[in-house]
């Protein structure tokens, strides 16, 4: 009885020992990484968070941008003065320009005689500009009649004094130049700069067909080298 007993236990251990040396060279199952689950976990949130946002956008329609409004000033007309080498009495055309009621300054002052007046508007050649000796050049006044008589056949815009500079007077001769009351004129006189270097200033002014000055004095104003 005693040698079956041995024998069943020697069996029992025989068969742990094969049982264990199965699992010999067995390679350890790897230990699960904290890091990468919550990583994944992370991951796996936010793809799922964006197709939400994405399902929600597209849900609500896009709020309509409004166009902008923009006012742009109104600007008021002026009236068209002349320019170097333009021609005389541009401002008598039926339904031409009426130029300002109350009229620019000028350096000389503005003198009615009975029911005739000017006033200075504009000119061309600043004072001071610069010539050479025997030059050929223009001026342009714009003068308005700011008196209650028209200036008529016989009325001209004439040399007063100082440096002539060969310009010559310009007279009213036709209908279509007469400038009535309130009205505008302008006068272009050709003129030549003296063959001797200086400043020369030369005063013109408007007359009538009697010969009498009246109105304001412009003049030209240049330097010759």
């Amino acid at each position: 009885m005693q040698t079956k007993k041995l024998v069943w236990l020697a069996m029992i251990a025989f068969a742990t020992i094969g049982l264990a040396g199965c699992n010999i060279g067995k390679a350890p199952e790897p230990t699960p990484d904290v890091n990468s689950i919550y990583t994944a976990a992370a991951g796996t949130m936010i793809v799922q968070l964006n197709s939400q946002l994405t399902q929600t956008a597209q849900a609500v329609p896009p709020t309509p941008i409004p166009s902008p409004t923009t006012t742009l000033p109104v600007f008021t007309s002026l009236p068209t003065f002349p320019v170097a080498g333009t021609t005389p009495f541009v401002f008598n055309t039926p339904g031409g320009p009426t130029l300002p009621a109350t009229p620019f300054s000028s350096g000389g002052g503005s003198s009615a005689v009975g029911c005739n007046n000017s006033a200075f508007v504009s000119e061309t050649v600043p004072d001071g500009t610069i010539f050479t000796t025997g030059k050929n050049f223009a001026k342009v006044w714009s003068l308005q009649n700011s008196g209650t008589c028209a200036w008529d056949i016989g009325y001209s815009f004439s040399f007063v004094s100082g440096d002539r500079m060969a310009g010559n007077d310009i007279t009213i001769a036709a209908s279509k130049d007469v400038t009535a009351a309130g009205k505008g004129q302008a006068f272009k006189v050709n003129l030549t700069a003296p063959s001797t270097p200086g400043n020369y200033k030369g005063f013109w002014r408007m007359k009538d067909n009697k010969g009498t000055f009246f109105g304001a004095q412009v003049w030209v104003a240049i330097v010759v080298k």
